[in-house]
């Protein structure tokens, strides 16, 4: 037998044997963007939570613009200050300092109070989703759900899309 023989035959069987597993693979996805945007629940905690940001960026942004102000009016009457009141404004203008930088850790931080009611608002409604992924996926024998969003998926057939189903789910619960 000839090596382009061999070839062919190993060919064609690697082909069978892809062919036999893909067919016992059953594969889906959604679009959890789609989902976040158009699920009730998701989209009220998310205007809660932007509510809250909106504050807390309001809060921070009046921080900066007094300690603009300060910052001008010491660089304005600098040369006319005692050395005492120089060290007071300067003193004052470093405690301010001091707090836009805790509002940031504090507030505005990877632990901050927005990420926490992030958590609070939007985890229970991540984690409803989840459960009926993994609801549809056990009772439809899904071995694979892909989040399309997450951009690992190229291309799919729409026909393997199942945000509509989860959807549905999710405005059953109600």
């Amino acid at each position: 037998m000839g090596k382009k023989t061999f070839l062919v035959i190993i060919f064609v069987f690697v082909l069978v044997i892809v062919g036999s597993l893909s067919a016992q693979i059953k594969i889906g996805y959604v679009d959890s963007q789609r989902i976040l945007n158009e699920f009730d629940e998701a989209r009220e905690a998310q205007a809660k939570l932007d509510m809250e940001a909106k504050k807390l960026q309001d809060e921070y942004q009046r921080l900066l613009a007094k300690l603009d102000s300060l910052n001008k009016e010491y660089e304005r009457q600098r040369l006319i200050m005692s050395e005492t009141r120089r060290k007071e404004k300067e003193e004052e203008i470093m405690e301010l300092q001091r707090q836009i930088q805790d509002f940031q850790v504090n507030k505005l931080g990877p632990n901050g109070e927005i990420y926490q009611k992030q958590a609070e608002l939007v985890g229970p409604v991540l984690e409803k989703i989840k459960k009926v992924i993994q609801k549809i996926g056990e009772e439809e024998n899904y071995d694979y759900i892909f989040d399309t969003v997450a951009g690992n998926i190229l291309y799919a057939d729409p026909a393997h899309d199942l945000t509509d189903k989860v959807l549905y789910e999710l405005k059953r619960m109600k």
